[in-house]
């Protein structure tokens, strides 16, 4: 969660219900799926690279997300008070060598949002015995709609003599912006490892593939766009306003508006495109 947004992005983008619409999952099926189950992101020679399937309780609340990659396995699960609201989840992550990392994240509300997230972070590693558990913390602000406008990250603190309420050294920022449908129109993280830059997004009309996933809160977590589905993205130069680079998106869809591939190219300022990255989408 140190990065929240930046892992959404990647993605670009849970059971309560039957298989019987199965069917609106397949990739570049006709189906009417409506409620994400999976997506699949695949290499450039069509295998796999990373999954990630979703389930929800019978109340349609997102419960537990899976990632399986070739770098290991991510179970995040989410766990919800009397009032079904969502009040932590716990993220497990398992390396190929049998290390395993544990993040509790705790949710904190004011007026029914969400303003904070505190993180108790533990390891049992069987190759290193120099992991002390931490503590870390996120901070939310909103705009007068009500969208997240930005994340303040801190830097991790050692468990053994901090709390949340001690952790004070900043680390970085994600900054939003949205139109009046509630899509994010611009991002930009002050973290950053060459050059600072911030990227802006059109949108298409369609259903975003996360559009029916509950509770807001877990769309408050990730701060982007459920509504509708990114046409373009242009990076620039946050110094100078330069454009770096464009990412072209191009969608299939099933009879329901929701996406069920998506192809996702970059293309450099002097017009020199990468390999175009796949996502394949599943639905109950």
């Amino acid at each position: 969660m140190k990065h929240v947004l930046i892992i959404a992005l990647a993605l670009a983008v849970f059971s309560c219900s039957s298989d019987d619409s199965s069917d609106g999952g397949s990739p570049g099926g006709g189906g009417s799926g409506t409620l994400i189950k999976t997506v699949t992101k695949l290499t450039a020679a069509g295998t796999v690279d990373e999954q990630f399937d979703y389930e929800y309780n019978t109340l349609g609340n997102v419960t537990k997300l899976t990632s399986v990659t070739i770098y290991g396995m991510t179970i995040t699960t989410f766990d919800y008070d009397s009032n079904d609201r969502m009040i932590s989840f716990t993220e497990v992550k398992t390396d190929p060598f049998n290390d395993i990392r544990t993040e509790v994240d705790y949710l904190e509300y004011e007026n029914n949002v969400i303003v904070g997230i505190c993180q108790d972070i533990t390891y049992d590693n069987e190759t290193s015995s120099f992991d002390d558990p931490e503590v870390d913390k996120i901070e939310f602000e909103y705009n007068s709609s009500q969208y997240v406008s930005m994340f303040t990250h801190y830097y991790e603190e050692d468990a053994e003599f901090n709390t949340c309420e001690d952790v004070s050294s900043f680390s970085n920022t994600e900054e939003l912006e949205y139109d009046a449908n509630g899509n994010m129109i611009r991002y930009e993280n002050s973290d950053y490892f060459w050059t600072p830059s911030y990227l802006t997004y059109t949108y298409d009309d369609k259903n975003h593939s996360y559009a029916n996933i509950k509770p807001d809160a877990f769309r408050k977590l990730y701060g982007f766009s459920t509504i509708n589905n990114i046409n373009t993205a242009n990076e620039y130069n946050a110094e100078t306003d330069e454009l770096i680079g464009t990412i072209a998106y191009s969608y299939e869809f099933n009879s329901s508006n929701f996406p069920t591939s998506l192809e996702r190219t970059y293309t450099d300022a002097d017009g020199t495109s990468g390999q175009a990255t796949r996502y394949e989408y599943t639905y109950y």
